[in-house]
């Protein structure tokens, strides 16, 4: 016996589904989801696994949990990347702000685990599979299929929006390598100019990496030497003051003494001249060194931007090319997730209630939430008279 079914027309904010030959959109145009009501029960399928061998079965209508009352089924082709995982589809489900619509009920039965089965391969339309989501209600129902394709939309629009980001930072990455290259360019012929006297002076016979260890060797023994002089020069001056000061009381000296401390200032002055003069070219040597490790510093840090900046301009054009080529021709993984026919249907679950019942029920709910809210203000309002005696 055929169902019967009717069809009731959705607005769901999601995207529509086009593969054309321009480059792909972020999805924000709204997406018709028809919802069909089939009047025929179905069972509740979950996947549950055995405690021997670890192998995957499949339960229906499992005892002692929270039972849902209905299922939206939903069909995609099997060329769509799908969570394979219940998981993964609760995941997307809730990351959706659709899912805040769920009622209290629904709320507490995702927490069971067992609101989601993905069926490998459509039973019913070949090359397709289904995904089966279990509600409270048939308006969860609804509200869990719409939640899924908005999370399955989402994940779309952020790998549409990572490939446009990388389109875009690459481009400019090339456009910027292109303008600076030159200038880059002129800079190490520059710096190629100073460096090549200044090696031919210091290091003429020594390979880039010798020199360096050289430079770096002898720069290291010009530091200690000046060290060594500064104590020296510090010794030699103290020397000169203690004679000087000696000379100056020469009333008290004998000529022969003062005649000795002439000859010891003449020996320091002397001595002082000669730690000058070292520290002097100690001084130069380790500038010169400075100089020619900057520069070579310079030039290796110049050759390495040139040689990026090449390899960028040879790369990126290939790679911006290819982004462009998935951009304009995307992978199903790149498209909005293409229900079959646009259609969601809903089926009530074995045992469930039917919607007359559901309506009864709601009903129930709301003349009972009334009556408890008359019991409650009739409650209060004793205390409420009494408030006045009391002063």
């Amino acid at each position: 016996m055929r169902p019967v079914t009717i069809s009731i027309v959705l607005l769901v904010s999601l995207a529509t589904h086009s593969a054309t030959a321009a480059q792909v959109e972020p999805n924000d145009a709204p997406l018709k989801l028809k919802f069909e009501t089939s009047a025929e029960p179905r069972d509740w399928t979950v996947r549950g696994q055995k405690t021997e061998g670890g192998t995957w079965v499949l339960y229906d209508n499992p005892p002692g949990l929270i039972k849902p009352t209905h299922i939206a089924e939903v069909v995609l082709h099997t060329e769509y990347p799908r969570s394979t995982s219940e998981r993964g589809v609760l995941e997307k489900i809730q990351d959706s702000p659709i899912a805040k619509k769920f009622s209290k009920a629904q709320q507490e039965f995702l927490k069971t685990g067992f609101a989601v089965w993905v069926e490998e391969e459509s039973r019913r339309i070949p090359n397709h599979f289904s995904t089966w989501l279990y509600a409270a209600s048939e308006d969860d129902a609804k509200l869990m299929a719409s939640a899924y394709i908005d999370g399955l939309n989402a994940v779309v629009n952020q790998r549409l929006h990572e490939y446009k980001r990388h389109l875009h930072e690459s481009q400019q990455k090339l456009e910027a390598a292109q303008k600076e290259l030159p200038g880059k360019q002129s800079k190490l012929k520059a710096c190629e100019e100073q460096y090549k006297p200044v090696k031919e002076a210091r290091h003429q016979f020594e390979s880039d990496d010798e020199a360096a260890k050289s430079s770096q060797q002898t720069l290291t023994e010009m530091n200690r030497m000046l060290d060594t002089l500064e104590i020296e020069l510090i010794g030699t001056s103290e020397k000169l003051n203690t004679i000087e000061k000696y000379r100056k009381g020469q009333e008290k000296l004998s000529s022969q003494l003062y005649l000795k401390l002439d000859e010891m200032f003449i020996e320091q002055t002397i001595e002082l001249g000669s730690i000058e003069a070292r520290r002097h070219m100690a001084e130069q040597i380790r500038a010169k060194e400075q100089r020619f490790l900057g520069l070579l510093t310079d030039r290796s840090q110049l050759r390495r931007d040139v040689e990026d900046s090449k390899a960028l301009i040879s790369s990126l054009p290939e790679l911006i090319s290819h982004v462009t080529h998935e951009l304009e021709n995307p992978t199903p993984d790149m498209l909005p997730p293409k229900v079959y026919q646009d259609k969601v249907t809903v089926w009530r679950i074995k045992g469930g209630y039917t919607p007359e019942e559901e309506e009864k029920l709601g009903r129930m709910r709301r003349d009972m939430e009334k009556e408890f809210e008359k019991l409650y203000k009739m409650e209060l309002q004793p205390m409420t008279e009494e408030e006045p005696g009391a002063h």
